[in-house]
């Protein structure tokens, strides 16, 4: 795999400034987030808003007597998310990078939540390493977040699948939150099996860039909004 950019640029997400947020990460270049929870936003609602008018553009790309087959699959993309969304998935991405043939190579990242019975860490990350099926545990290490323990596996496609490539590279950090009751799973899969090593790379670079405090510069957590605990407690002490 190539990349000429010698220097990156962070884009900050509006999530990252939630006050509830406890969890953040940084996608990889070549990355793009999908907002796949807009697909369940009220469509009076910006997000909703940005779906419907992505649907209206796309039908007006296909041809009328494949509409109907269009929205078929949209609706199964909706329940495939909506079980995304039971899985805690709370991040959705797709790369794309240039291989070292010129082909362009794809892969699919994804960031979960899974609440767990309590757990130190560094226990809750062999414990999630060693319990997955058909995977094989690497290592557990500490990383800038804390212990985190990492797997891979190589998956056969069953062969209705539409897909000319038949092999599956799964790659997953299981990172434990330090109340030991959290789990945050990072995912990485692509059919460019032979691209493994590289993409092994980028999902160790990932999960070396998850952290449970927030890391955005001091002029960046100034503007994230008072919780209404905060403002009540300013207004009466100042």
């Amino acid at each position: 795999m190539t990349d000429d950019a010698d220097e990156f640029e962070y884009a900050i997400d509006e999530s990252a400034m939630e006050r509830g947020c406890d969890l953040w990460f940084a996608l990889a270049p070549g990355y793009v987030e999908v907002p796949f929870r807009d697909l369940f936003a009220d469509p009076e609602s910006p997000e909703g808003a940005r779906v419907v008018e992505a649907v209206e553009s796309l039908l007006e790309l296909v041809p009328q007597e494949q509409q109907a087959g269009f929205l078929e699959q949209l609706a199964r993309a909706r329940a495939l998310t909506s079980e995304m969304r039971r899985e805690g998935v709370v991040s959705f991405a797709i790369g794309a990078h240039e291989g070292d043939d010129g082909d362009m190579l794809e892969s699919v990242v994804m960031l979960a939540r899974r609440e767990i019975p309590w757990t130190p860490p560094k226990l809750a990350a062999a414990q999630a390493a060693t319990a997955r099926e058909n995977a094989l545990p690497i290592a557990v290490v500490d990383l800038p977040c804390g212990p985190g323990a990492f797997t891979e596996s190589l998956l056969e496609l069953p062969t209705e699948a539409d897909s000319r490539e038949r092999s599956l590279y799964e790659a997953t950090a299981y990172l434990p939150f330090p109340d030991g009751r959290n789990l945050a799973i990072l995912t990485l899969t692509t059919t460019a099996v032979g691209a493994r090593e590289n993409y092994r790379a980028i999902h160790r670079a990932m999960a070396e860039m998850v952290s449970f405090d927030n890391p955005l510069p001091e002029e960046f957590k100034a503007r994230v909004p008072e919780s209404e605990v905060e403002a009540s407690v300013r207004a009466v002490f100042g």
